[in-house]
């Protein structure tokens, strides 16, 4: 493939023999050991093989012979030493060991000879036998009598090492040598070297990482997934650069830590002039300092906040960057004395985001709590960046780019130009104002979050900033950064950065084009995402992990789910929040690698939907909540007691009504009504128009309604109604 891409660039060949040189030259040499064959010779040569080439190609013998010095010099440009190999070869010859090396291959022995020097210089005094030199090869056992007869040997003691069953043991164990089968270090399952050069090259550096380097699956994940997925992006982020003229890349932690040593990598070995800087930073220090105290603002904060991981009081807490004690003064009445760590349902959770949302006190508290925070962020990007110009960018991994909507707010206060951030992958689009956002792969990649988990960092999330000396520094939560070293950070580090020195020495030594290979991100990624082989998974599976910063404690990435855990989730509960349940973060990755976890997930999800699934499920749930069977919308008795109003008569609000009529209710009295209430009365319901609310006493208004949209616009006309928000709840 390298000669072919050579005889492509050359423009000295015809069409079809550049465009198709890798198959051809692969035939010759089958013609050619076909011809030997039927002379009874064992071998061939490297010039019997260009003679077979010449008569499939129209060349000239000037063309063939450069061709010839061609594969040569490609031979002595990308030979690599196995260094395990090389030591002991050492350690022989220091021990006075007579050694000798022998080789079935078409080249001849002074190529060779030439070929090991170049890696070091024990070779060049140690014999070499090689079968094209003599018509003969060791598969057949000729190879060893010519170098027993040479050498003055005998077979028995001699301990001959190779790797081939069929050339070096079961030749040289018939003719009473000792043989020593060496493993050599293979392929992997999901590497498949495609007929494509850089296929080979990458699956190359790999495999020599390996080979060379710790034996171990962090190594591997390092050399064999990560750097093929990772490389490719960060090189095209260095090629994009220096075509936009950007010259300082502003690397954002954590994500940030991995890709830029990969840039570092790259960047020297190519010359770029680009300068790398490390920011730390995450959306806990950056989000909240950048709001502006509008409701707008507000409700984008909560829109990307993961709002399905808030569990209770605490955790929403930790979302507006407060104590419990110092949220609860805002909370209504009856939350106001709830323990932080009570489960929230859904409905109190949304129905708290909303009364939060219309409260004009509370995100006033919120941006008066920032100000200090802001003003230290400020002061930390003026050190750090230089803004003097609009040749800069930030590199990030993968996400929404609303994290980086909020730094483009706080830079503004110190720079008004084009802020460009570089992506992975965006999970949105994004509008480009101040901010431009410059994306690697516009698609989707399945499983796309375990990217974060290829880009960790010796150590935790930015928490907030601290003044120290005249400095301001970084405050890291500490964790999580000390499990993650633990679990092998460095050595996958070493293996990452090996597979990019490998991969630049090859397109440098070879002076290949570098294209930006994207199609092996897909296909690498499929494999951690979709197949991995059992060793991957596990790798991926026990992770430390902390999404977002939240948790209290470091929890695994996705341990293997049990089936009580399964059968709660998928038959009994069916809930969306499998947190409340299952322990690690991602379970839908726990069920991707375990094909007996998804068939019983399956089985309870199937079991669920027959008859006695349903009688059992609606059963239980009826004796637990009183929830009749076949309930569509249901609504938690304790929002239907004392005097209530249901805002809206469609199905969730008739369900609503019709429940509040249970004695299990204990409703005292019922409002309900519509904007759409004459349309109704005349249908026979009994719907009253809003304004009727302004001459009730209640203790709740429920707003059963479906569409965002139209509970914003509900939630705006009670606030205007002068409706306390900590009276109204969301279905």
């Amino acid at each position: 493939m390298l000669m072919q891409e050579s005889v492509k660039r050359s423009g000295m060949y015809g069409i079809f023999l550049a465009d198709n040189f890798y198959e051809l030259r692969i035939g010759a040499e089958k013609l050619a050991r076909a011809h030997a064959s039927s002379q009874s010779r064992q071998e061939v040569t490297l010039d019997e093989i260009y003679e077979a080439l010449s008569t499939i190609s129209c060349m000239t013998e000037e063309q063939r012979e450069e061709l010839k010095s061609l594969e040569i010099e490609l031979e002595y440009r990308n030979v690599l030493g196995i260094t395990e190999n090389i030591n002991y070869i050492r350690k022989l010859v220091s021990q006075g060991e007579h050694i000798v090396l022998i080789s079935d291959m078409y080249l001849g022995e002074s190529i060779i000879r030439h070929m090991l020097e170049q890696v070091d210089s024990v070779f060049k005094k140690i014999p070499i036998y090689v079968s094209s030199d003599y018509g003969v090869t060791k598969e057949t056992g000729g190879l060893f009598r010519i170098v027993k007869d040479k050498e003055r040997v005998d077979y028995t003691d001699w301990i001959h090492f190779g790797d081939s069953e069929y050339a070096d043991v079961r030749p040289a164990v018939k003719l009473g040598i000792k043989s020593m089968k060496l493993m050599p270090e293979a392929i992997k399952e999901y590497e498949q070297p495609q007929s494509d050069l850089y296929h080979q090259l990458s699956i190359g550096a790999s495999r020599y990482v390996r080979m060379t380097g710790e034996k171990s699956v962090v190594s591997e994940v390092g050399s064999s997934l990560a750097g093929p997925i990772l490389y490719p992006y960060v090189k095209w982020v260095l090629q994009e650069s220096v075509a936009k003229e950007i010259n300082r890349l502003y690397f954002i932690a954590r994500d940030g830590w991995i890709l830029q040593q990969i840039a570092d990598v790259i960047i020297q070995a190519e010359r770029y002039p680009i300068q790398t800087h490390y920011i730390y930073g995450s959306r806990k220090a950056w989000r909240l300092p950048s709001y502006d105290g509008s409701q707008a603002d507000f409700d984008r904060v909560l829109r990307w906040s993961n709002m399905s991981e808030v569990l209770c009081l605490n955790d929403l807490a930790i979302i507006f960057r407060l104590g419990t004690d110092e949220l609860r003064p805002f909370l209504s009445g009856e939350y106001k004395g709830r323990s932080g760590e009570q489960e929230l349902t859904g409905v109190e959770r949304e129905s708290l985001c909303r009364q939060l949302s219309v409260n004009v006190s509370f995100r006033n508290f919120l941006v008066e709590k920032q100000k200090e925070n802001r003003r230290i962020l400020i002061k930390y990007l003026q050190q750090e960046m230089d803004v003097s110009d609009d040749k800069f960018a930030f590199v990030e991994l993968s996400g929404t780019g609303f994290t980086q909507k909020c730094l483009a707010g706080i830079i503004g206060d110190f720079y008004q130009g084009e802020i460009k951030n570089f992506y992975f992958k965006m999970d949105s689009i994004q509008e480009n104002g101040q901010c431009k956002f410059i994306n690697f792969y516009p698609s989707s990649l399945q499983r796309s979050y375990m990217l974060e988990l290829f880009c960790r960092a010796p150590h935790g999330q930015t928490e907030s900033y601290v003044e120290k000396d005249g400095c301001v520094l970084p405050v890291l939560e500490s964790s999580e950064g000390e499990q993650t070293r633990l679990y092998g950070l460095e050595r996958y580090k070493d293996a990452v950065l090996a597979y990019v020195e490998q991969m630049e020495h090859i397109y440098g030594s070879n002076d290949l084009p570098y294209a930006v290979e994207i199609k092996i991100v897909r296909e690498y990624m499929c494999v951690v995402a979709e197949r991995p082989p059992k060793r991957i998974a596990d790798y991926f599976c026990h992770m430390p992990f902390s999404s977002g910063g939240r948790q209290r404690s470091i929890i695994e990435f996705a341990p293997p789910v049990t089936k009580k855990q399964i059968r709660r989730i998928y038959f009994w509960e069916s809930v969306d929040n499998f947190r409340r349940i299952y322990q690690g973060d991602t379970l839908d990755y726990a069920l991707a690698v375990s094909l007996e976890a998804m068939r019983y997930k399956e089985k309870c999800q199937a079991y669920r939907k027959k008859r006695i699934g349903r009688w059992l499920v609606e059963g239980t749930r009826y004796l637990r909540t009183r929830q009749k069977p076949g309930t569509v919308y249901f609504c938690p008795w304790k929002f239907l007691r004392g005097h209530i109003v249901i805002y809206g008569a469609g199905k969730v609000g008739q369900a609503y009504a019709k429940q509040a009529s249970q004695r299990y209710a204990k409703c005292d009295s019922l409002l309900w009504v519509d904007s759409n209430y004459t349309r109704l009365q005349a249908e026979g319901f009994d719907i009253k128009s809003p304004e009727e609310i302004k001459n009730h006493s209640f203790d709740r208004i429920i707003v059963a309604i479906h569409n965002e949209e139209a509970k914003r616009e509900i939630g705006k006309r009670l606030q205007e109604m002068g409706i306390e928000a900590g009276k109204v709840y969301y279905a």
